[in-house]
């Protein structure tokens, strides 16, 4: 595996892989055998660690597909986790799946890519996505998602900012558009303690304006690991006129993000919508540094809601359309 960069980039987030020939994903497959584009952090998760999936080439061969046809990685991942959740509770079984589908096995990630990929068999209960297939077979509660987006690979018991970030993503769960990992776990632009609700709402909108600030004006996000607003504002005031100052880009994040829930709101999503999977809220996480707590979402909503302006429903108030123009 090598690294790979866009033209001019010092941070070459790129991944170039190439398969061992005689790894049973490919063995008889030689469009597979040249380099191809590789794993990176997020898909390696999603299909490997959070599956219990360890085999690096069969790893490499389901990204491969999804690459190919158009899958995300993370979903896709996801939801062959509650697939095969299903199926070590005896919901689903061999002759559904046509393969034993046991947490762990490379052949079952590989299988599944394939007929997903082809939308064959199963397959097309695969491509539903974590959501509905879960609610198909009777059990919503496995879907690890947010708005039917699936989770990326942080734990909210954990990484308590993320809990927020994920149930108040206009998206459903998504990490791009609010990485508090970057100050809860890694402390940019300064260190927060991941396992605390305390002072988390305001975390979590600061990111959330300053990643929509980033996103409208066409950099990079993983610029923002060392640039802040303050960076990024003369470089639009230069390239878009001197109105774009400091404080104008910090409420044009703020009004993106606002006028993106007012579509949500518009289109029937509520407060309810604003949550997470019951075991995220109620099943303390087992093991590692993090365990024993769940998340405190019901702890931060509120307080994020009177920060943002919003009414007990998660509704802009009037004040705050004035405010923003909207």
């Amino acid at each position: 595996m090598t690294n790979q960069a866009c033209f001019g980039c010092t941070i070459a987030c790129g991944r170039i892989s190439k398969m061992d020939q005689g790894h049973f994903t490919v063995e008889n497959k030689p469009q597979y055998w040249g380099a191809s584009g590789g794993l990176e952090y997020e898909a390696a998760w999603a299909l490997g660690a959070a599956n219990g999936v360890n085999d690096l080439e069969a790893l490499q061969y389901a990204n491969l597909l999804c690459n190919e046809q158009g899958m995300d990685p993370i979903s896709f991942g996801a939801t062959i986790g509650a697939v095969m959740e299903l199926y070590e509770m005896g919901v689903l079984t061999k002759e559904q799946l046509g393969i034993d589908a046991k947490f762990g096995s490379a052949q079952a990630l590989a299988h599944f890519a394939e007929i997903t990929a082809r939308g064959e068999g199963f397959g097309k209960e695969i491509g539903l996505g974590s959501k509905r297939l879960c609610e198909k077979y009777g059990h919503p509660e496995l879907s690890m998602s947010v708005k039917g987006q699936e989770f990326p690979a942080y734990d909210s018991r954990g990484i308590q900012g993320m809990g927020l970030t994920y149930a108040t993503s206009n998206r459903g769960a998504c990490h791009l558009r609010s990485y508090t990992v970057a100050s809860e776990v890694l402390g940019i632009p300064v260190k927060t303690d991941p396992l605390t609700a305390e002072g988390k709402p305001e975390l979590v909108i600061a990111f959330q304006d300053a990643t929509a600030a980033f996103d409208s004006a066409g950099i990079c996000i993983f610029t923002s690991f060392a640039w802040g607003p303050a960076d990024v504002a003369p470089q639009v005031a230069a390239a878009c006129g001197p109105e774009f100052t400091l404080e104008n880009m910090a409420k044009i994040g703020e009004r993106i993000w606002n006028m993106e829930r007012d579509f949500n709101n518009r289109a029937g999503f509520t407060a309810k919508d604003d949550t997470l999977p019951k075991r995220l809220l109620t099943e303390p996480a087992q093991t590692g540094p993090a365990k024993g707590p769940v998340n405190k979402l019901p702890e931060m909503l509120p307080k994020y809601y009177a920060a943002r302006g919003w009414d007990a429903d998660g509704q802009l108030k009037p004040e705050t359309r004035a405010r923003l123009g909207l």
